[in-house]
């Protein structure tokens, strides 16, 4: 089985197909529609270290540290219920902080129904963390720029004291070199500890004023337009899709399910038959046939089918001298067998072969209506009146082509068909046609063809393609083999596409 064959089911289930996909998507559309759409918006916020020099490896693992803390504050509940009372909301939205990868940004997003909450939560809870950052990190206690800046006013007022206590040594005792020398020293010390205090004490300052800019906003919410939920493009798409796959899906659940038979190979394969020729469809079907269009359809696949049909059976005679009586059965019921046997008969009297069609379906004649021929006498007559063969051949319309019709229907047509007068009859028309070709009932519900089987000289399986469930053209195949009577092959009937449709198609168009 080959590509060709997964098409043929696919579009043999075509509807089913587009009625998976056409539901889905409905499905789909009808729930974008009803849920609610969710606005999203975004603030961006830049994180920077407290650093002041070039940055070490252990600068950026403390930069890294530093963004995840903020991430998890941003969303910490003493920051949520700050932002729930800044905003005076009963429920916080959906909130979400992350990192963005290789950078110090931050992104704060809010999803909530109401477009202007979510602007307005995303912009705040920014602010939020920009006002806290600095209390957040020195935790209510002194920082290290006002403890150094006590330091540094008591280390003023030692070196000032310092120095007035030296100039007053020098205006009072001059002459004291050893006291002024000790005075000088001590001012010099008072002044070198006020220098690094005031160094300290500035470099204090710039890591705080760092510290206090150590989180900003760098790009504020804006008010979202259209909603980020639900992406009514996105879900058609992968509603389309899943639709396709399920719908292809279902086709071939149901193929397996499924027990008729679909392609020829499976035909062939069951019935382990050679298919002599693939009839195919036609768009008028019914008991009309070619017999009543045959002016209308000449060069149509239809009837080039029943050419090649009649040709390869008078190939198989040439060679075998005695296939003159064929049997036409099916499995079941309409499988167009009938319209088969008709259609043979017409192109055999085509081309100069003289043929009888004997309808032994003495339960639901169907030639009669065929070829358009009464039905008050026919094979019942010839059985049980005791008339003479002539009496009950019908000469139809069609060159070289006669019917024995049905006749009055009878209650007994499984004895009638098997009676030694039936053989005698077929020995008759054997010696007067070149073929006799004999329409029967299924072989499934009635044992008719059975009883007809042993009489003729080969038989012809009439199935259809997409029709005929698999255990019953196995049995029916089994129930013929039985019969020692030569299969001459199977015929598959309303066959959707065939090389010769293709060919007439182009030629006849």
């Amino acid at each position: 089985m080959d590509l060709k064959y997964y098409l043929s089911i696919l579009w043999g289930n075509k509807w089913i197909l587009i009625l998976t996909l056409v539901v889905t998507l409905a499905c789909v559309i009808v729930g974008t529609m009803l849920i609610t759409p969710i606005y999203s918006a975004s603030s961006t916020l830049r994180v920077t270290p407290a650093t002041t020099g070039s940055m070490s490896s252990a600068d950026y693992a403390y930069s890294e540290r530093l963004m995840n803390t903020y991430t998890r504050i941003a969303v910490s509940r003493p920051v949520l219920d700050e932002l729930a009372s800044k905003l005076n909301l009963q429920t916080i939205p959906d909130v979400k902080v992350s990192t963005i990868s290789s950078t110090e940004l931050m992104q704060i997003t809010v999803r909530s129904p109401d477009p202007t909450v979510a602007q307005n939560t995303a912009n705040a809870l920014g602010d939020i963390l920009v006002t806290q950052s600095q209390e957040l990190y020195s935790g209510g206690e002194k920082s290290t720029a006002e403890i150094l800046a006590e330091q540094l006013s008591l280390a003023e007022a030692e070196l000032n004291q310092a120095r007035q206590d030296y100039e007053a040594l020098v205006a009072k005792s001059p002459n004291d070199n050893e006291g002024i020398a000790r005075a000088n020293l001590l001012t010099d010390l008072k002044e070198k500890t006020y220098e690094t205090l005031l160094s300290q004490y500035e470099d204090a300052r710039v890591r705080e004023a760092i510290r206090a800019n150590t989180i900003t906003v760098v790009e504020p919410a804006i008010l979202p337009l259209q909603p980020s939920q639900p992406n009514k493009t996105l879900n058609i798409g992968l509603g389309f899709i899943v639709g396709l796959v399920g719908g292809i899906g279902l086709v071939f659940l149901l193929e397996n399910l499924n027990p008729r038979l679909r392609s020829l190979e499976q035909i062939e394969t069951v019935t382990e038959l050679d298919i002599i020729e693939k009839i195919p469809s036609i768009k008028r079907k019914g008991i009309s046939g070619l017999v009543k269009r045959d002016l209308k359809v000449t060069g149509s696949a239809f009837k080039v089918s029943f050419q090649k049909l009649q040709t390869k059976i008078a190939q198989l005679n040439a060679v075998e001298h005695k296939i003159i009586a064929l049997l036409f059965t099916s499995a079941v019921p309409g499988e167009g067998k009938s319209t088969v046997v008709a259609n043979l008969a017409l192109a055999m009297g085509k081309v100069g072969q003289k043929v009888v069609v004997v309808d032994c379906d003495l339960r639901l004649p169907t030639q009669h209506k065929i070829f358009g021929l009464p039905n008050n006498v026919g094979l019942s007559t010839l059985f049980t009146q005791q008339t003479r063969l002539i009496n009950v051949m019908q000469k139809s319309r069609n060159p070289n082509t006669w019917v024995i019709t049905s006749g009055p229907e009878a209650t007994n047509a499984m004895e009638l068909l098997g009676s030694p007068q039936m053989k005698t009859m077929l020995e008759q028309l054997k010696q007067k046609f070149d073929y006799v070709l004999l329409d029967t009932p299924a072989l499934l519900p009635v044992g008719d063809a059975i009883a007809l089987g042993s009489m003729v000289d080969g038989i012809v399986l009439v199935t259809r393609q997409a029709y005929c469930k698999e255990d019953d053209l196995r049995e029916t195949c089994k129930q013929l083999s039985d019969l020692n009577t030569r299969l001459v092959g199977i015929v598959v009937n309303d066959v959707k596409h065939t090389r010769s449709h293709y060919y007439n198609q182009y030629r006849y168009s």
